[in-house]
């Protein structure tokens, strides 16, 4: 899976490709640059996909100075200094000394928006401990992973960015509230709501292809279509254990591929194929994280608030067009967080 993301997005690399994910936490006080620096430098221990970030911290007035719509300019403000790793950025507010942020802006070949929250949520546990959260090496060596040939399919990056690449405010809003946390199927009937008031025409489901997995590095995203008539004829159980067969026939298909020729080729076809499928309703949905809040030791010293994200700009700019849109949802704590695209 890992292999074909790595060939799923143009080549080289730019900035239109690249996840920005924010994560708030309430602290006892501020972590250093210095705290960012050790903690992180775990990461990079036999990580076969990154070797370097660009660190920086930037102080706003306070979070609503810092808003999700936001994000794409920081990511096209930074992008000269990150393109050859990722860009880590700790947070801070002159109003509120008691959160922090950890900011990231991935590329999304190589890492998706779920592995940016798990990657948040080590990275933060690493500095409330000391110790390594991330525990890149082990794990390799734990499930006998073979990464020595990744090299080959790791995407070249544009080290500059063109007037045209991106723009700085997404085409679109986004309408964020907060309920109380519902199971998959009611959450899909809603969903599925929504899908049929947009006329919409494809389901595109965004699924993580290994939650259980404690890999915290590599994109194990999916995207798995369901057609808009089994969407009008399904509950929303029905349309999760649509896209849930969709899956293992995907994984099936995916297990064939052997040489790095029937990778790429696989890879090339992924974005294509989506945008194959017209008047796409995107749905993003991290389920419960509430055991990643860091509320299991030292909870003063950092537990998680409110995490926000939006799709890179080369996949959410057709949430923007007649009859598409994008859902994304996570829980935390008994409480669903839902990010609901609307159209300017």
């Amino acid at each position: 899976m890992i292999r074909l993301n790595l060939m799923s997005f143009s080549r080289p690399l730019n900035v239109t490709e690249f996840i920005p994910a924010l994560s708030t936490y309430s602290v006892e006080e501020p972590f250093s640059l210095d705290d960012f620096r050790g903690a992180v430098s775990h990461y990079f221990d036999e990580n076969p996909l990154f070797s370097k970030c660009h660190l920086i911290e930037r102080q706003f007035e306070d979070p609503e100075e810092f808003p999700i719509s936001s994000f794409q300019g920081v990511v096209l403000d930074e992008y000269p200094n990150y393109y050859d790793g990722f860009l880590l950025m700790s947070v801070t507010y002159k109003s509120n000394p008691k959160i922090q942020g950890i900011f990231t802006a991935f590329p999304m070949s190589m890492q998706d928006g779920y592995r940016c929250f798990r990657f948040h949520q080590a990275l933060m546990s690493t500095m409330k401990t000391g110790k390594d959260q991330f525990r890149i090496a082990e794990t390799i060596a734990e499930l006998q992973l073979q990464t020595a040939d990744l090299d080959q399919y790791l995407p070249e990056k544009k080290p500059f960015v063109d007037e045209d690449d991106a723009p700085r405010i997404m085409p679109w809003e986004l309408r964020e509230t907060v309920e109380p946390g519902l199971k998959i199927g009611p959450h899909l009937d809603m969903v599925k709501a929504e899908f049929l008031r947009r006329s919409s025409g494809n389901l595109l489901v965004m699924k993580n292809a290994s939650y259980a997995s404690d890999l915290h590095f590599g994109n194990h995203l999916m995207y798995l279509i369901v057609p808009s008539e089994v969407v009008a004829r399904s509950s929303g159980a029905q349309i999760r254990d649509y896209y849930k067969a969709q899956a293992v026939e995907t994984e099936k298909a995916i297990a064939l591929l052997e040489t790095p020729e029937e990778l790429v080729t696989a890879g090339e076809a992924v974005m294509p194929g989506i945008i194959s499928h017209p008047r796409r309703f995107g749905v993003n949905n991290y389920g419960d994280v509430s055991r990643y809040d860091g509320s299991d030791f030292c909870p003063t010293k950092g537990t998680l608030l409110k995490y926000q994200w939006h799709m890179p700009y080369a996949v959410s700019r057709g949430a923007a067009t007649e009859g598409s849109g994008m859902h994304m949802t996570y829980t935390l704590n008994g409480k669903a967080h839902h990010f609901l695209t609307q159209r300017r």
